[in-house]
């Protein structure tokens, strides 16, 4: 089993998680909010069309993005969460489970 990669989410005074698992490319959502878990649930197993900057800031690329793909696929894909979701990621929370 690789590494998990684990990130802090929250809905109002609701804490949870994500955490995936690059071997079996898993993603488990853990948040008391059913309502909002699974709408992160559903927006994490989505493909994504980004524009992603390329050789300078001004040199975008329309890019697809599916969260499951890698680290840092789900990465790009979390910054968007809230938008889709009103879920906000807490990157600098540490997770203990």
């Amino acid at each position: 089993m690789g590494d998990l990669f684990r990130v802090a989410i929250h809905y109002g005074n609701d804490n949870g998680y994500i955490e995936y698992d690059p071997a079996s490319k898993n993603i488990k959502v853990v948040l008391g909010n059913r309502e909002k878990q699974q709408a992160v649930e559903k927006y994490l197993h989505q493909e994504h069309v980004f524009r992603m900057a390329k050789n300078t800031l001004e040199d975008f690329e329309a890019e697809t993005l599916i969260p499951t793909d890698s680290v840092d696929a789900l990465e790009v894909v979390l910054t968007h969460l809230w938008e889709y979701t009103e879920v906000l990621v807490d990157w600098s929370r540490p997770i203990s489970c």
